[in-house]
């Protein structure tokens, strides 16, 4: 359950491993709220000027990438205060979807931190890892690998690894391993509670 905030609902902010929905069910959320969507990876890439996260790993290495998220993080929230309406009742809550590493970037955690001291949502996706195989076995899009293991092996690492930050972050967790229109009814009436 999620604690009730000082603030308004600002936004709601989506974690969760690589391959749980975030982007697909951030889009179909954003679209619920009729409000904008944006994905941590794009503004990074933008941040960097450049077009793929792979080859940014490959070529410039994970740091400048961790760097390029916790820049392109504390930019997005500085400018959403900014673009806030005076009247907090015409408020329609953003949707922010992070990388799954994003959460345990040292840099970022404060932001997320004061993020939900201002009225964002934390929202947690799992899926077993087996989903998760299965979803980026299909389609590993434009996600640089993280160790030299197997996908489901590095999945389940990094699984562990980050379940501490994860748990720690979030304000509510839901399963993302169902349909995305069900996964999006479930986040957003989290917002109305």
């Amino acid at each position: 359950m999620i604690p009730s905030p000082a603030a308004p609902l600002r936004g709601i902010v989506l974690i969760g491993m690589r391959g749980v929905g975030k982007t697909t069910v951030g889009e179909l959320v954003a679209k619920y709220f009729n409000s904008s969507f944006c994905d941590l990876d794009a503004l990074a890439l933008s941040f960097l000027g450049a077009s793929s996260v792979r080859d940014v790993f490959q070529t410039q290495g994970e740091q400048i990438w961790r760097d390029a998220e916790s820049a392109a993080l504390r930019k997005f929230f500085q400018s959403d205060a900014l673009l806030q309406p005076q009247d907090s009742s015409t408020l329609s809550p953003s949707i922010l979807a992070i990388g799954g590493g994003a959460p345990a970037n040292p840099s970022c955690i404060p932001l997320i931190q004061d993020a939900r001291k201002t009225g964002w949502r934390i929202v947690l996706m799992t899926s077993p890892i087996d989903v998760l195989v299965k979803r980026l076995s299909n389609d590993l899009g434009d996600r640089a690998a993280l160790t030299e293991h197997p996908l489901a092996e590095e999945l389940a690492q990094l699984t562990r690894e980050r379940a501490v930050f994860y748990s720690t972050l979030a304000d509510t967790e839901v399963d993302g391993s169902s349909d995305p229109a069900v996964v999006c009814a479930a986040i957003a009436a989290l917002a109305f509670n």
